[in-house]
């Protein structure tokens, strides 16, 4: 999670101006010809930034850093539950306009699955069965 603070707020308290929480999880999407894709992207879980910051720079901010900081390229993300204003935001700082509609609550933009970085596969789990160590 990414967490911007303005450490002079709150009467020199400090306060939460943006929260962005990021992750991979394992979806099914739908590219454009409708032809179904297991992948695990990255994706945006929440991304919050109190109201009264909007409109500020603030969120753009918080989410260059995280673009940064998980070496991702905004097309690559799988939103999820984007709202209007997050929407807006991508298509004016990032250019992503047309999206491609799922059947899930997430939202993925033209040009996702064009040269998809392959995310390394998720590390086993390792448990102990009848005595012996599996991995699973």
């Amino acid at each position: 999670a990414y967490i911007l603070v303005d450490k002079f707020g709150n009467n020199g308290m400090g306060s939460v101006v943006g929260l962005l929480k990021v992750g991979r999880k394992k979806l099914f999407l739908l590219d454009d010809v409708g032809k179904h894709n297991e992948m695990v992207p990255q994706c945006v879980l929440d991304f919050y930034v109190v109201e009264s910051r909007q409109r500020s720079g603030c969120g753009k901010r918080l989410f260059e850093f995280m673009l940064r900081g998980e070496g991702v390229d905004p097309r690559y993300l799988a939103i999820d539950r984007p709202s209007p204003k997050l929407v807006s935001s991508l298509r004016k700082h990032y250019g992503l306009v047309s999206t491609i509609p799922q059947v899930n609550n997430y939202v993925i933009f033209s040009g996702f699955f064009k040269d998809q970085p392959q995310a390394s596969p998720a590390p086993k789990k390792a448990r102990i069965y009848m005595g012996k160590l599996q991995y699973v």
